[in-house]
């Protein structure tokens, strides 16, 4: 049974963007080129509501995304704004980030009817499990058509090959940051440590969290609430692993990264019963630690 939504409890949470709603709602009415909007994210949800840190995150359905994309005409009829600018999402469609008067961030995620019903018919739209309202429907989508609100997304567990490919990806990359280190170059090196290796420790994670927890366990997406989903013990030794600008400091966050790395996949790979990579480990935290000696 779908959740009946309770406009009273959105509007309580939603209070600093109400005005902007209203006028979102005012203009897409006497839009011709809008045929809907849904309001997602963090304002339309009950677990981890908006707090007064949090955005306003808007899928709009429109005629002609290109002319949204590249105009800001339409942004005036909502409000004052002072920066904008274009992405893309995680989907790759394409999106209008806004920040408003009284520092009010909104993001537009601008789709085509077409793509719209591509989406609904793939099942694109987990994102509408977390929750949704819908603000302006001219093309009577329905309730029916889009996903249960409240229903968490189910995740994706990694398979053994992909569990060994991220693990393999890793230690090939921790010579590769060593190396950038031995040369002199602490951008190159610092940014893989702290930005590639981190993802692929991030993923491991992930998948730890589902091994320890179960496959439904809700490790949400992008990396959102991370703190309070992954282990404490992960949790507190992620403190040694991000580096100042400075050659040994990153030295030492590469050594910190590849220990806890190692005790999270091997952790994740007795719970799964996969295979660990440790000739891979070994060979190549073998040679980063023989070059820390020289």
């Amino acid at each position: 049974m779908r959740k009946k939504e309770c406009n009273g409890d959105i509007q309580e949470r939603t209070g600093r963007y109400n005005g902007l709603i209203e006028k979102l709602i005012q203009w897409g009415n006497c839009d011709v080129r809008v045929y809907l909007a849904l309001m997602i994210g963090s304002q339309a949800r009950t677990d981890h509501p908006a707090d007064e840190f949090s955005d306003l995150d808007v899928i709009i359905v429109v005629d002609d995304p290109s002319y949204f994309m590249d105009s800001n005409e339409w942004l005036e009829a909502i409000g004052m704004y002072y920066i904008t600018f274009n992405e893309r999402t995680v989907n790759g469609d394409d999106e209008k980030r806004v920040l408003f008067e009284e520092a009010l961030d909104v993001d537009f995620v601008i789709l085509s009817r077409e793509r719209l019903e591509y989406a609904v018919k793939n099942k694109e739209l987990d994102i509408l499990k977390r929750g949704y309202r819908v603000l302006i429907d001219k093309i009577g989508i329905g309730a029916e058509a889009l996903p249960l609100a409240d229903d968490k997304p189910v995740p994706v567990i990694l398979s053994e090959r992909d569990y060994t490919n991220i693990v393999n990806d890793f230690w090939y990359h921790a010579v590769w940051a060593k190396k950038k280190l031995l040369r002199g170059e602490l951008w190159m090196a610092k940014s893989c440590i702290d930005n590639y290796m981190k993802g692929l420790l991030f993923k491991i994670v992930e998948c730890h969290a589902h091994a320890i927890n179960g496959p439904d366990y809700d490790t949400w997406h992008g990396g959102r609430f991370f703190d309070e989903w992954a282990g404490d013990w992960i949790v507190e030794r992620l403190s040694s692993c991000y580096s100042y600008y400075e050659t040994g400091d990153a030295e030492r966050a590469l050594s910190s990264t590849m220990d806890l790395f190692r005790d999270v996949a091997v952790e994740t790979a007795d719970r799964m019963e996969y295979r660990y990579p440790a000739e891979a480990d070994s060979y190549a935290a073998g040679w980063v630690l023989q070059r820390n000696e020289c």
